[in-house]
């Protein structure tokens, strides 16, 4: 890959991080009010967000050979990063699947969607009745037993923006 297509990559991994961290700075300001829509809110947008990165450095279907190991390396973003997971930001970008699994796979069919607390809060609930739990205890978010820690991915987002804003400013030559 060209330096100049490299640079453009890296800026958007700088504007994704960015918006993943203005993300998790709105959650973090909304969960003192508690305004739950902006919870959720800034829950998927930080997902977003952080499967957007996931998907600039692990490309699935890449139309440039190499890209994603030549942009990680460029980052130095290695291979177990805690970016490149996507199941969650999955699991809300096709949430209408995940809904029609619940329905056909529910035993009782008991329903607890968009909660903020830990995930025992409501008695006899089963781990896969709870749809969008967010545990402030220890900032995860959980769907049908399922549990994503957000610290690592905004720790691990807040180092990757300071490189990919290095990376981006240097000449395309």
């Amino acid at each position: 890959m060209n330096t100049m297509v490299l640079r453009i990559f890296q800026r958007e991994v700088e504007r994704q991080c960015k918006f993943a961290l203005i993300a998790a700075q709105d959650l973090n300001q909304a969960l003192q009010t508690p305004d739950m829509d902006r919870i959720w809110y800034s829950v998927q947008a930080f997902l977003v967000a952080a499967g957007n990165i996931s998907k600039l450095l692990w490309p699935s279907k890449p139309h440039l050979p190499k890209r994603g190991d030549e942009l990680r390396a460029s980052l130095s973003v290695e291979d177990n990063s805690p970016l490149q997971p996507r199941k969650f930001r999955n699991h809300f970008e096709h949430f209408d699947e995940r809904l029609e699994n619940w329905a056909t796979s529910s035993k009782r069919h008991n329903f607890a969607d968009s909660n903020v607390g830990p995930p025992g809060m409501i008695l006899g609930l089963e781990p896969g009745d709870y749809i969008r739990n967010f545990d402030t205890t220890n900032f995860a978010v959980t769907f049908r037993g399922d549990v994503y820690y957000l610290q690592p991915i905004i720790d691990a987002v807040g180092s990757l923006w300071k490189k990919a804003a290095i990376e981006a400013q240097k000449p395309l030559r």
